[in-house]
Parts: structure tokens; sequence; C-alpha cells
């Protein structure tokens, strides 16, 4: 039997011809076809039931999720840390007594000790003295100040001088004591106030406000004397071999022709260079210094200077 084929029943000829003719015009193509057509897989039976499980897994997964996000994770409580103080307890060192043995051996009797004659000492606490209460004494207040009376003096009338009185002669005023042959106030034979026998106001045998004959100094409304001409000084052959510099310091009376009176030495260096130096000087000439516009003797300071070329 040709699979595709239909049982046709043979009641009707005339239909069953027509029958046969389709059967005969459809079996050149569906033998063929069902020869040389390859098998269709059947449909497995397990598909849906697998396809239904991972939907329902899939739902249940979504809610499970969902219900997750709404659940609130409680905070984790951290452990209290509480203070721990440390007891020490009074325990046995190393090296305790060993166990019993198992024959239980009678113990040995005690050592009799002597007894002490002295008596035990009995010790005593030294009661506690309660401190005495301090009591603060109480301060006097201050006296008041007694009221300052208050004193009016009487006012009286006295005389300007006691010592003028009616009827008596004034005494004339005494003159003072001389001191000398000169007139006027001064002191020794010449005139004015001045001490000695110059004029004017000054002391000793010169004229003006000066000090005695002496030279004056510059300053005071003195004009200092003006070089005109200096004189170099030469050095020695022992200060020349030692190579000493320096300046030598005199105090020089330049006279009031311009000429130089007396010098002195200040300040030397040695070696002959204060001779030197004082030689040099005397052969120097000076404008003279002035007074009031008259030439005076004037004390000035010279410094001669040495140096080595």
């Amino acid at each position: 039997m040709i699979p595709g084929t239909r049982f046709i029943h043979v009641a009707h000829p005339a239909r069953t011809a027509r029958a046969l003719r389709e059967i005969a015009l459809t079996l050149h193509a569906e033998p063929a076809k069902a020869l040389f057509e390859p098998e269709r897989p059947k449909r497995d039976a397990h598909k849906p039931v697998l396809f239904s499980f991972a939907a329902h897994a899939a739902v249940a997964l979504l809610l499970v999720l969902l219900s997750m996000d709404r659940t609130q994770t409680a905070p984790l409580e951290e452990p209290v840390h509480e203070e721990t103080h440390l007891v020490f307890l009074m325990s046995p060192g190393p090296g305790g007594g060993g166990g019993g043995g198992g024959l239980r051996q009678p113990k040995p009797a005690p050592k009799i000790l002597r007894r002490s004659d002295q008596p035990r000492p009995q010790l005593s606490v030294p009661p506690v003295k309660e401190p005495e209460p301090v009591v603060v004494a109480r301060q006097a207040p201050p006296p008041e100040p007694e009221p300052v009376k208050e004193i009016i003096a009487p006012v009286q009338t006295v005389a300007a001088n006691d010592q003028d009185r009616v009827g008596q002669i004034e005494h004339a005023v005494e003159a003072p004591e001389s001191h000398g042959p000169g007139s006027g106030g001064g002191v020794g034979t010449g005139q004015g106030n001045g001490n000695g026998e110059g004029l004017g106001s000054g002391i000793g045998d010169g004229a003006g406000g000066g000090a005695g004959g002496g030279p004056y100094r510059p300053g005071s409304g003195i004009e200092p004397p003006r070089l005109l001409h200096e004189v170099k000084a030469q050095y020695t052959e022992d200060a020349r071999r030692r190579g000493i510099t320096g300046d030598v310091l005199l105090e020089v009376v330049v006279r009031r022709d311009g000429s130089v009176g007396d010098v002195r030495v200040l300040q030397g260096l040695g070696y002959g260079l204060e001779e030197r130096a004082i030689t040099a000087v005397r052969q120097w000439r000076f404008a003279a210094g002035q007074r009031k516009g008259a030439p005076v003797d004037v004390l000035v300071e010279v410094a001669v200077e040495f140096t080595l070329r």
C-alpha cells in the first residue's frame, strides 16, 4: 500500500469513477513527495512545561528582589568596651611544698621554744588632738577724727622797722675794709675793681679783665692766632731706623708779635722726636691772636706730624 491512498466505498459507480480519476491525478506527485521528503521532527511534549516553569521562576525572582529593596537593614550595634580594672590577688609564689606520701606517718612534735622574760610591747596609738578653734579677734573700728577747730588770729598793726624810733639818729653806713693804697673797690695799687697793679677788673699787672699778666686761651671773645710760616721737623736716625711715626703734641704760647714763646710737651714719641718738634715749632710765625681788636698772648696746642715716605 502506498502511503497517502484513500479507500472509497463502491456503492456509487459514477462517484467512484470520478474519485478514481482524482486519485490517479494525485498519485504522480504525492508518492514521490512522500518518498523523497525528509521527515519532519516531531514536536517535543516537554517544551511547554519547561517554558512555563522558567516563566514562573522569573516572576518569583522578581518578587523576591522587590521585597529585598523594601526591607531595611538594621544597623549593627557596636560592641561597648567597658573599662577593665586589674585586681592582683595574693597567690603563693613558686617553690611550694610537695604533696604528702601515702604512709600517713604522724607529724613530729613541735620544738619547745624558750619563753622570753620580757613582756611583749603593747602598741599604743597616740590620741589625735583636735585642733583648737582659732578665734578671730574682731578689729575695733578706727576712731573718728576729731574736728579741727578753726583758729582766727587777731589782726595787729606792726611797724615796718622797729629800729627806727622817734628822736634816735641813724648811724652812717660803714665803708668796707681797704685792700691797698689804690682807688676803687679793687685790691692792690691799681685803679678799678681788679686785683693787682693793672687797670680794670682783671687780676694781676695786666690791663683789662684777664687773670694776671699771662696769655689767654681761644674762646670767649679771644681770636686764635693764624699760622703764617711753618718749618718741617726732621727725623732722628734712631727714630728713622725703627720706623717711628705719629704726632708730637705741644702746648705753645703765641706772643702778641707773632713769635713763639714757651713750649711744653703734652704727648711725645720718644727717640729724640720731641726735641726736633720743639726746634721746628720755635721757627714758626703766626698772626697774633686778638682781644677786642688788640693783639694779646694766646696759648694754643700744636701737633707736629712725623711720617716716613
